[in-house]
C-alpha cells in the first residue's frame, strides 16, 4: 500500500498550478457544470455507530482519514483500514489549499486504497471535533466525486476503542480496487464564481461560515491567519456563523434532533441555495454533513476564506456578529 501511494505521488507533476498525470494521461482542468438542485432533500443517515461497525467490520471497506498528527495512522488504526492521506488526495493550487484533482486522478488514488464500485465505505479519523473533522472532509470528497455508498464512524477512533474495538499497527496492502469516478458533483460543490457575494439575499442564497466565532467576528484579526491580505473585514456580508462545535459533542455528532434545533435558529430561508465555507473547506465539511443529516442540501465552497482573503479581499467586508 505504502509503495503504491509513493508511485502515485511520483507520477504527478505540476503544470502551472494544476497537477496532471505524467506523459500519457494529460487532463485539463475539470469542467464544472452548474445544474439545478433541490434546496431541500430527504435527511441522510450518514453515520454508523461503533457497535454497528464491530458487527460489520468484515463487510465494509474502512478508511482512516486522519491527517494530523502525521504518524497517527502508523501508531494505531482499526484493523484492515487503509489510510486516506490529504497529502495525496488533494493538491494546493493558487488560492485553494485542498483543491480537487480531475476525477480520473482521484479514481487512481482510491483504487490504490482498495475501493470497489460495490463497496460500502466507512470513514473515520481522530483528533479535532471528536474525530469527525478530517473524516467529514473525506466523506464530502467521496460524495463530490459521485461515490455515495459512504458513511462516517460517529466519534471516530476514540469511540471505536471505547466500545471495545481493537487497533493494530499492521501495514494494510489492499488489492487494487475497481471503482469508477466519472465527474464532480456540482450539486454539493461551489466555486468562487458561483456564489453571489454582496447579493446573497436578492439572489436567494444563504452563506454559512463555519469558522470559530472569534475569527468570524474579527476578534482574531484575519491578517493573523492570512498575512498580507488586504481584506478590511472578517467575513462576507450576510454570512451566518455556524461553527462546527455547535454540532459536535464529546462522542461525535450530536443527535439529529439537537442539530435540527440549532439549525432552526440560524434563520435560513426556505428555498434558498445554501453555501457553506470556513478557512480551507475542512470545518465546512462538518457543517455540510450536519445539514445533510437534517435534510438541507448545501454546496461546499472549497476555496473558502483562503481563496477570498487573497483573490477577492474586497468581499471580506463585514465584521462583528
Amino acid at each position: 500500500m505504502v509503495e503504491n501511494v509513493y508511485k502515485f505521488r511520483r507520477i504527478t507533476q505540476k503544470i502551472g498550478s494544476f497537477p496532471v498525470l505524467h506523459l500519457s494521461l494529460n487532463f485539463p482542468p475539470p469542467t464544472r457544470i452548474m445544474i439545478s438542485v433541490f434546496k431541500r432533500a430527504m435527511s441522510t443517515n450518514s453515520l454508523v455507530t461503533p457497535q454497528w461497525l464491530l458487527q460489520n467490520l468484515n463487510k465494509v471497506r474502512v478508511i482512516d482519514a486522519t491527517w494530523m498528527p502525521a504518524d497517527a495512522y502508523a501508531t494505531e488504526h482499526i484493523p484492515g483500514a487503509a489510510h486516506y492521506s490529504f497529502d495525496y488526495a488533494y493538491f494546493k493550487s493558487e488560492y485553494i489549499k485542498f483543491d480537487l484533482y480531475p476525477p480520473e486522478v482521484f479514481q487512481k488514488y482510491i483504487r490504490l486504497l482498495g475501493v470497489n464500485n460495490n463497496d460500502q465505505v466507512v470513514i473515520y479519523s481522530r483528533g479535532a471535533a471528536s474525530g469527525m473533522m478530517f473524516a467529514s472532509r473525506a466523506y464530502w470528497t467521496f460524495k463530490v466525486y459521485g461515490f455515495t455508498n459512504v458513511t462516517l464512524l460517529n466519534g471516530g477512533l476514540d469511540a471505536w476503542k471505547a466500545a471495545g474495538g481493537s487497533t493494530n499497527q499492521e501495514t494494510v496492502k489492499p488489492q487494487l480496487g475497481n471503482v469508477d469516478i466519472r465527474s464532480l458533483n456540482s450539486e454539493i460543490l461551489a466555486n468562487f464564481e458561483d456564489i453571489p457575494f454582496n447579493h446573497l439575499a436578492e439572489k436567494h442564497a444563504d452563506y454559512i461560515d463555519a469558522r470559530i466565532p472569534s475569527q468570524f467576528t474579527g476578534q482574531d484579526p484575519l491578517s493573523a491567519t492570512y498575512p498580507g491580505t488586504k481584506a478590511k473585514g472578517s467575513h462576507v456580508t450576510g454570512a451566518i456563523n455556524f461553527p462546527m462545535a455547535d454540532v459536535i459533542g464529546p462522542n461525535g455528532f450530536l443527535s439529529q434532533e439537537e442539530v435540527d434545533a440549532k439549525i432552526a435558529k440560524l434563520g435560513l430561508t426556505a428555498g434558498n441555495q445554501v453555501y457553506v465555507a470556513c478557512n480551507t473547506g475542512i470545518q465546512a465539511s462538518v457543517i455540510f454533513t450536519a445539514l445533510e443529516r437534517s435534510g438541507i442540501k448545501a454546496k461546499l465552497y472549497n476555496g473558502s476564506m483562503t481563496e477570498l482573503a487573497y483573490r477577492a479581499p474586497e468581499l471580506v467586508n463585514a465584521t462583528g456578529k
